[in-house]
């Protein structure tokens, strides 16, 4: 008889959590062991592994398995979902960075056992943005399973989402969570307080056969025997047969994900169109640095990819990618985790920026200093270099020269305008007016809050949670998405809301050369004992629609967050930029990659982030937050996540419109978050991309690879110039792989068109 409960061994690798990356290491050997034995024991035993990170350290640590290993994998035993580098958090990581962790998986599953995951297992995240059923889709997946963040509203366990770009992926959700059964076993449960187990008995599974049904019918189930580092069961094989031996039960077997998803007609099932939001909003902002660092290193070993093509220089970044990923693992992005973890990272973090300076250093020898534009795009930007302020315009993948702007001090109240917008800048170097020219609208809302102006809110939540904790006593938090407590009229002496008003005590004003501008604000957020320095610099340059904020912070006290407010208008249309699109979202705080935007009919205003995620429009004021401190001691050593006498660095930008301003935005957020690389004038190969945007261009072991994408919702005609010696290309999978013959470009020009939010891979050789 079919079998009606598909019962999935397996266990949740938490690399990094409440204990450090060397315990987990050393558990998971131990559960890896334990799998291997029950399988070599009784031949119906499965079991799933989720990540290829620790799992080739532990093949390569146990030679005197790796045949057997290697059986197992190849008579239908074991099994690997997602078969990812690691499992990391759905929503902060780059779209680049999303292939990359199936391509670095898939490469070692496939080239170590012949095996190609088939299942996107995502156990443990808290947010599913619009745009996975493509790039899942197109790294070789077929299906996707997840366990957080369903909708009550439309609570099914089988169904087809559509993505963004109308790709279409079946996808399971568990509906029983990923800890499912608990066969009997002497070795205590990991994190047993957060997770819930039914005992593999038979009123256990029938307990969650029932629940199950409510969300699938009379199809078969999935019921995962695992949780967070939990111990495979020896029992498990025997109590299995004495089920299935029982005429009245209900069938079940050993199982994996692909065997079991075939089994669903999923063509008779309901479609989704849109996304699951992300819960624990505080982890989007917790130990903020972290997310700066890996936002940072995403886009350097983007720049320096392309700039060794262009210089062709042909470069390996496999191991800078490693670590990047890894550090993308939900709990540690998440900043979830225990001191010794935290430290861990960051110091992990801080050796590869040093890594892909030395490699910018080797790409750059010859020839003047100058500096690279890694965008497809002409850029202008004022940078710092040596407390000195400069200007630096470049075409596109152009060499730029730096011309240094006399710094004059200037006089507050004063104006400024450019070709993009006309501003006010008050006594107190707040902006009080920002006229978008193409539309004369006004968008500096009225609000008692100061437009841009720092806001410190008392915070006694905890690494995921904001505001307050326990998050358990909301049933909806894994569901719906709650807008923070941000109540306007409760300030200023609401304790929940305890926002500080305005802490700014000095402010000046600097001409930059022509006809730039500099504003420096300086102050403290104070409330009784809690008190935070800050600078606030904004810089605006008569070339770009950007106004840019530059913010340093000295944490002095704990529990408090720090948010930049901009009152704008109200009843916008609210959106923000997730990997290769933008969806429209409304008030709420989610991570939105690079902007957040608030548009009217014909203007709007664009908040746009370095590695800041957290951002959030409530009743017309917009907000990024920058900081968080708080910890989770109730749980493990985490003092060093209230960031006590650190200092923080925070950029972000906003860039006022008009209508249809997409491709506007994308380029000013890409070259805000890919600014110009000090480099050398030596000459670069010709390359040229017009009517896209990249998200990769390396070299590989087949030729050079690129990754265009269109984030915007309408059709875009992308043509493509390579460097000489490359006449022919082949359309990619995700992965990189060819999925047609060569062809020869024609006319040395390659044309393609892009739908609406589509991403698209082209090898070279």
């Amino acid at each position: 008889m079919e079998a009606k409960i598909h019962i999935i061994p397996t266990f949740h690798h938490d690399i990094a959590y409440l204990r450090p990356e060397s315990w987990y290491r050393d558990r998971a050997f131990t559960i890896l062991d334990k799998a291997v034995s029950i399988m070599e024991e009784d031949k119906s035993y499965t079991y799933t592994v989720e990540q290829v990170y620790f799992f080739r350290d532990y093949y390569n640590n146990r030679p005197e398995l790796r045949e057997k290993i290697k059986n197992f994998i190849q008579n239908g035993q074991l099994h690997f979902a997602p078969g990812y580098w690691v499992v990391p958090d759905m929503s902060m990581p780059s779209g680049e960075s999303l292939y990359m962790q199936a391509i670095l998986g898939r490469k070692y599953l496939s080239e170590q056992f012949g095996y190609t995951p088939r299942s996107a297992f995502i156990a443990d995240c808290w947010g599913h943005h619009a745009q996975l059923p493509q790039i899942i889709s197109q790294s070789g997946y077929d299906y996707y399973v997840f366990s957080r963040c369903m909708y009550e509203s439309f609570d099914i366990e089988n169904y087809t989402w559509r993505g963004l770009d109308g790709t279409l992926l079946p996808t399971h959700w568990m509906s029983s969570a990923y800890a499912g059964i608990a066969f009997p076993d002497n070795v205590a449960a990991v994190n047993a307080q957060e997770l819930h187990w039914e005992q593999a008995s038979r009123e256990g599974f029938m307990k969650l056969y029932e629940h199950n049904r409510a969300h699938c019918g009379g199809e078969l189930q999935i019921i995962p025997a695992g949780g967070d580092m939990r111990m495979p069961a020896a029992s498990a094989p025997a109590i299995v047969r004495q089920l299935q031996s029982e005429s009245d039960m209900v069938p079940l077997e050993f199982s994996n994900f692909d065997r079991a998803l075939d089994r669903i007609d999923f063509t008779s099932k309901p479609e989704y169109a849109g996304e699951f939001i992300s819960t624990f909003q505080g982890s989007f902002v917790t130990n903020i640095d972290i997310k700066i660092r890996n936002k940072q290193l995403e886009n350097m070993i983007y720049s320096l990819e392309l700039l060794s093509v262009l210089r062709g220089a042909k470069t390996d970044f496999t191991p800078q990618w490693e670590t990047v990923l890894k550090n993308q693992f939900h709990d540690i992005i998440c900043g979830t985790v225990c001191d010794e973890a935290l430290d861990q990272a960051r110091a992990e973090n801080t050796e590869v920026l040093e890594t892909l300076d030395n490699i910018r250093r080797k790409l750059s020898v010859g020839g003047r200093a100058a500096y690279f534009n890694p965008n497809n795009f002409a850029v202008s930007e004022i940078v710092d270099i040596d407390g000195k302020a400069y200007k630096l315009e470049a075409d596109a993948f152009g060499i730029a020269d730096k011309k240094e702007l006399a710094e004059v001090p200037a006089t507050l109240p004063c104006t400024y305008e450019n070709k993009y917008y006309s501003v006010k800048i008050n006594q107190r170097g707040y902006i009080a007016s920002l006229i978008e020219k193409s539309s004369g609208n006004e968008l500096v809302g009225t609000s008692d809050i100061p437009f841009g102006s720092l806001q410190m809110q008392a915070d006694n939540g905890d690494n995921w949670c904001e505001f307050e904790y326990p998050c358990e006593k909301d049933p909806q938090i894994y569901a719906i998405n709650n807008p923070d407590p941000y109540d306007r009229a409760a300030l200023p002496t609401h304790p929940k809301a305890m926002i500080s008003a305005d802490g700014v005590r000095a402010a000046k004003a600097y001409k930059l050369g022509d006809n730039c501008l500099r504003i420096v604000q300086s102050g403290v957020l104070n409330y009784w004992a809690s008190n935070i320095p800050f600078t606030v610099t904004l810089t605006l340059n008569s070339d770009s629609p950007r106004i840019e904020y530059h913010t340093e912070i000295d944490c002095q006290t704990t529990r408090v967050r720090v948010r930049a407010a901009f009152p704008s208008f109200k009843d916008g249309c609210i959106r923000h930029q997730i990997p290769y699109g933008i969806i429209e979202r409304g008030e709420g705080a989610q991570p939105a990659q690079m902007f957040m935007d608030n548009s009217m009919s014909n203007a709007g205003l664009a908040l746009m982030n370095r590695g800041l995620p957290h951002n959030n429009t409530e009743d017309g004021i917009m907000m990024l937050a920058l900081f968080r401190s708080v910890a989770m001691e109730y749980k493990c050593q985490s003092v060093k996540s209230y960031c006590l006498g650190e200092h923080f660095a925070f950029d972000y930008a906003i860039c006022p419109h008009g209508k249809d301003a997409d491709k506007l935005l994308w380029e000013q957020a890409l070259s805000f978050n890919r600014p110009l690389i000090e480099s050398s004038d030596t000459p670069l190969q010709s390359f040229k991309i017009d009517g896209a945007y990249i998200s990769a261009l390396r070299y590989t072991d087949i030729g050079i690879f690129l990754r265009v994408f269109n984030g915007t919702d309408e059709a875009s005609e992308c043509q493509i110039c390579v460097p000489d010696g490359y006449t022919r290309y082949a359309l990619t999978d995700g992965c990189m792989t060819p999925v047609h013959e060569f062809d020869d470009i024609p006319s040395d020009v390659l044309k393609l068109t892009l739908k609406p939010y589509a991403v698209q891979g082209i090898m070279f050789i």
